[in-house]
């Protein structure tokens, strides 16, 4: 160890409040009485403390090649469960700076892939920012591509088909095809660990420990379609009020009405239903439910040649209203497209590059 620069050094934070950028290795350069720094290809050269050692460990070496995680604090970046590779001393001029091609992790675009999903939680967002490194930019816009892709048909379901994934969930389950054996349990270690937990069951306990019984579990009440009336009697009392109401309708219409710089079309909705989340009560039989949909001329212009094509239908997105005049809801349309415009819009995946002579 060496005496420690003057220059304030970042504290060490706590990983679970912070930004997780990825996890690399990398040579120590310099280490000083509780901290020193790690120097990396793609993310330049990282502070460390001695909190983030493993245990028994005081210090490390000039030299010494290790790997570790990377997360960025109110401070800065920082190194934390860091693990010996080898004692071996490493030139640590031999571990360039980074370069203008090295991937790093955008904070802000790693945001808006997480409300684009509406995903808030933190370790959610942690392993969005570990595909993104792994992947590149590129890749995972792809990725997201494909899942509001699937979101704007039918969606995925689970394997069990009890319920219709999320955007999370869809978004994660594409990521994970791309990825090796080895990548995918990497990136998603903590989940693989809790499955293994669940896999080998409780730990055993040893015969002089007394077993506690377990309490049995509370019944739960299944709310039928049909059990809806007092429920919704209940909700009246507390109703609270709607901001905004968004719709989106997938189908075909059988005719369309053309006046001026106005088109009506009207489609009716009979089911059958998605699969629903357990608790959500659904009708036997769906109710024939119809949409009066309001369009701007210059909107159907730009489908109006699409849907002549009886293979593709309409995507209809807009505000609703109940017209009761007409018995049917009213949609005020925002935002038209059709499926197979949908899909010529994605981006074509990237050529595979010949590996190097």
């Amino acid at each position: 160890m060496t005496d420690s620069p003057t220059a304030q050094q970042p504290s060490p934070d706590s990983p679970s409040d912070d930004l997780f950028l990825g996890e690399t290795t990398g040579v120590v350069v310099a280490f000083y009485h509780v901290h020193g720094f790690i120097r990396t290809v793609d993310f330049g050269e990282i502070f460390v403390h001695v909190s983030k050692l493993p245990d028994g460990l005081t210090d490390l070496k000039i030299g010494q090649h290790v790997h570790f995680h990377i997360s960025k604090g109110a401070r800065g970046r920082y190194a934390h469960e860091v693990q010996i590779l080898n004692e071996g001393a490493i030139d640590p001029s031999e571990v360039f700076t980074p370069t203008k091609s090295a991937r790093v992790l955008n904070k802000e675009e790693i945001a808006i892939i997480a409300h684009r999903l509406g995903e808030n939680n933190p370790y959610v967002i942690s392993q969005i920012s570990r595909l993104f490194y792994h992947f590149g930019s590129d890749v995972i816009k792809e990725i997201l591509a494909e899942t509001e892709q699937i979101e704007t048909g039918d969606g995925m379901l689970l394997p069990d088909g009890s319920r219709r994934r999320t955007p999370g969930g869809v978004f994660f389950f594409l990521a994970k095809k791309r990825l090796s054996p080895d990548d995918s349990a990497r990136i998603f270690s903590s989940q693989f660990a809790q499955k293994k937990r669940k896999q080998d069951g409780p730990p055993q306990e040893s015969a002089a420990t007394p077993r506690t019984p377990t309490p049995a579990p509370a019944p739960v009440i299944v709310v039928t379609w049909e059990m809806r009336g007092p429920l919704i009697n209940e909700a009246r009392v507390g109703q609270g009020k709607a901001t905004t109401v968004k719709v989106t309708v997938i189908g075909r219409p059988t005719s369309v009405v053309e006046r001026g710089n106005t088109v009506i079309l009207m489609l009716t909705y009979t089911g059958p239903l998605p699969s629903m989340p357990k608790g959500v009560p659904i009708p036997t039989v769906v109710p024939p439910t119809t949409y009066v949909v309001y369009v701007s001329a210059k909107q159907w212009r730009g489908v109006a040649a699409a849907i002549q094509d009886p293979e593709d239908v309409l995507i209809i997105e807009g505000a609703q209203a109940w017209d009761a005049e007409q018995k049917a809801i009213a949609v005020y349309t925002t935002k038209i497209s059709t499926k197979l415009q949908q899909r010529a819009k994605r981006p074509a995946p990237p050529a595979e590059q010949p590996p190097p002579a």
